[in-house]
């Protein structure tokens, strides 16, 4: 049977009432799909333990896979790290510590970004990337318990060792179910983490809620970032694209130049043209 292309049945479909039906039998199917390719995956580590265990003549391992942000996927653009969903949904804000002295920091601060002295970390810097991502939900819209079961399911069926999770809760509609959520879920998850839901619970939170506007207000003061001097190696040209922002100990960044002049252009900061 050949393939139809989405375009030619989605508008009869929500005319006639079935996109409804059809949505609930693709995220079936979806789930059904991504369950047989977790047990595949899961079963596929077991077989090569298996294997290397009796190469190297030692015993099985007792744990061999885990549900945890950690590495580079955790820090991914557009990504939730473990089992979370992301503050905001489609649009949040990812703030990331530096050293002070990262080249990326002099970059970054020359394309607009706003680097704050860390708030936990003597010589680091914290700032903040607007996301949008393709999220469809955010975390205010998962319940509690949902979160939970998410977290008690991966510990189940994929993580041998302990899934990190955070839960993040409403305290005025959701404070008064954390201890049932301990109680439901008692000897099937090894650890829960708690965390009030907000963007004031604590300074410099590494995810914040966003909105369209908010996302579009942060993106207009930023400029294009150039990366050639970092895989150039070109150290020299970072450091004076850091004085020429900085004098003693302060740095300060500077709107682009514009002239009315007919045929002039627009100078941005990092020395490059705009129409």
């Amino acid at each position: 049977m050949p393939l139809v292309h989405p375009g030619s049945f989605i508008a009869i479909a929500e005319e006639t009432g079935l996109i409804v039906d059809i949505g609930r039998h693709v995220l079936r199917a979806a789930c059904a799909q991504l369950r047989t390719w977790l047990d595949a995956g899961y079963k596929t580590v077991q077989h090569y333990d298996n294997v290397y265990s009796e190469w190297l003549c030692v015993r099985e391992s007792i744990k061999t896979t885990t549900v945890k942000p950690s590495g580079t996927v955790s820090i991914l653009a557009g990504e939730s790290p473990g089992v979370h969903w992301s503050p905001g949904g489609q649009y949040f804000d990812r703030g990331i510590v530096f050293s002070k002295d990262d080249p990326m920091v002099t970059l970054l601060t020359a394309a607009g970004y706003t680097a704050e002295e860390s708030a936990y970390t003597k010589g680091s810097v914290f700032i903040q990337f607007p996301v949008h991502s393709s999220a469809r939900r955010s975390e205010a819209e998962v319940t509690l318990f949902e979160k939970a079961n998410l977290a008690v399911l991966a510990q189940r069926y994929w993580s041998d060792n302990s899934v990190s999770v955070t839960l993040s809760f409403d305290p005025a509609t959701e404070g008064q179910h954390v201890g049932t959520v301990l109680h439901m879920h008692e000897g099937q998850v090894k650890t829960l983490s708690f965390l009030p839901r907000g963007n004031t619970i604590y300074a410099q939170q590494p995810y914040q809620e966003s909105s369209p506007e908010r996302h579009n207000q942060a993106a207009e003061t930023l400029f294009p970032l150039d990366l050639s001097p970092l895989y150039d190696g070109d150290l020299a040209a970072i450091d004076a694209l850091g004085e020429a922002f900085c004098s003693t100990d302060a740095c300060e960044m500077k709107p682009p130049v514009t002239t009315s002049n007919e045929g002039a252009e627009s100078v941005g900061l990092a020395g490059k043209t705009a129409a």
